[in-house]
């Protein structure tokens, strides 16, 4: 059962495609929880899943997980991914180590404090 979905927009191949990113509710497996997800990029979907020791870790890992998997695309390095404009950035945090990779009204809400 789908937990939550956003669509993102990325330019490919000269045409704007929609990305649909769903997150799924956690499930118990053993004594564990898995939070499955996927993206639905134009030119390779994935699907994966994040584990934690109860429901509430597995999905905080799964977004995370899912923030990281935007920021390390392509798109994102090529300027050619965005969720709403003006916004900046696609409402996903990441892991703290690597947060230096957050851009734009991203870096402000989720970013690491300046001293």
């Amino acid at each position: 059962m789908i937990a939550a979905e956003r669509t993102l927009t990325v330019r490919h191949a000269g045409r704007e495609h929609p990305v649909l990113v769903q997150i799924f509710l956690p499930e118990q497996v053993g004594p564990n929880w898995n939070c499955r997800y996927s993206i639905d990029w134009p030119d390779a979907p994935i699907e994966s899943f994040a584990g934690g020791n109860d429901a509430i870790a597995a999905l905080h890992a799964a977004i995370e997980k899912v923030g990281m998997e935007l920021h390390m695309s392509r798109f994102h390095h090529e300027r050619a991914m965005w969720w709403l404009k003006p916004w900046v950035g696609y409402g996903f945090p990441l892991p703290k180590g690597a947060r230096d990779e957050l851009i734009g009204d991203d870096q402000r809400f989720y970013g690491l404090d300046k001293p």
